[in-house]
């Protein structure tokens, strides 16, 4: 069944992202589309490789928005339009890219409105384009990836003169170990989709062709055989846990243990294998959510 929360059909593109009224005749340049529980938010700029602008920023922290909210999607996959993924700032500009004098506000590191870890739903970038820069970055902020063995991705920002961004000092080392982290954002060495993956940024590159099916598999895998409420607790412990002690991450764990334990789905789960079938889930995020998971 495709989500119907917020007006999607199966296979329809839905307009999240509009760019600015100085821009009206480019194209919308965030897109999602609802393949039964499955949300793919396509990155829409393929003429600038979807280096990031306004457009971009609004429509993807929009487009996580609605995903974290809507019950009917149970997993989000994020791609990006033509041969590239994300391509990272927007270079168009020149030498005045990263001109402060022309900045005429400070910028936010992470602009969007929600980050990819903060949806409760598994989100899964298909990187089967270049991802650099800031488009890593966004790219690392998901739950898995996938890469492209033909395709590049690393942090250029320091062969750049600026910092990185989208807290990629917290995310790195604890993804990929301190030394790693220290050497990719003061390196700034390009990494085939094989190389990454042998550095931890990934967990498994593929060819470029096999890599929105590969994500899509995966997604639907999740959507369809693991509990909403169950996947979104281990999501939020997870990443909570990356800055709690040990005992205050056992404590919560062990609140949300018996939460889902009390839940219709504790038993369907067991139901459906015993029937092996596939399992008709009941939990809802947007109703039963406990506040306390977010504390």
């Amino acid at each position: 069944m495709a989500p119907t929360g917020i007006g999607w059909t199966a296979g329809c593109t839905m307009v999240v992202g509009q760019v600015s009224s100085r821009n009206k005749d480019m194209a919308e340049e965030v897109l999602v589309e609802a393949y039964g529980p499955v949300a793919v938010i396509t990155l829409n700029r393929p003429q600038a490789h979807n280096s990031l602008s306004p457009g971009i920023i609004q429509g993807l922290g929009e487009a996580y928005q609605r995903c974290d909210t809507d019950d009917s999607v149970r997993a989000v996959v994020l791609t990006g339009a033509g041969k590239s993924f994300c391509a990272g700032a927007d270079m168009s500009a020149g030498a005045q890219t990263f001109d402060g004098e022309a900045v005429s506000v400070e910028v936010d590191s992470c602009p969007l409105a929600m980050q990819a870890f903060e949806v409760r739903k598994p989100v899964i970038a298909a990187c089967s384009g270049h991802a650099v820069g800031a488009g890593l970055g966004i790219a690392m902020q998901t739950d898995i990836r996938v890469f492209a063995d033909e395709c590049k991705y690393g942090f250029l920002q320091s062969r750049r003169g600026v910092v990185t961004d989208f807290a990629m000092e917290f995310i790195l080392p604890r993804v990929v170990g301190m030394e790693k982290a220290l050497e990719l954002l003061m390196r700034g060495q390009r990494l085939s989709g094989q190389e990454a993956v042998a550095w931890g940024l990934a967990g498994r590159s593929v060819p470029a062709a096999e890599v929105l099916a590969t994500a899509l598999e995966i997604a639907r895998d999740i959507a369809v055989n693991s509990a909403p409420m169950a996947v979104a607790m281990h999501k939020r412990l997870l990443w909570q846990g990356l800055h709690m002690t040990y005992n205050g991450l056992a404590e919560k764990e062990s609140r949300a243990l018996n939460f889902t334990m009390s839940k219709p789905d504790a038993i369907e789960g067991g139901m459906a294998w015993f029937e092996r079938r596939e399992p008709v889930w009941q939990g809802s995020l947007a109703e039963d959510w406990p506040a306390w998971m977010d504390e």
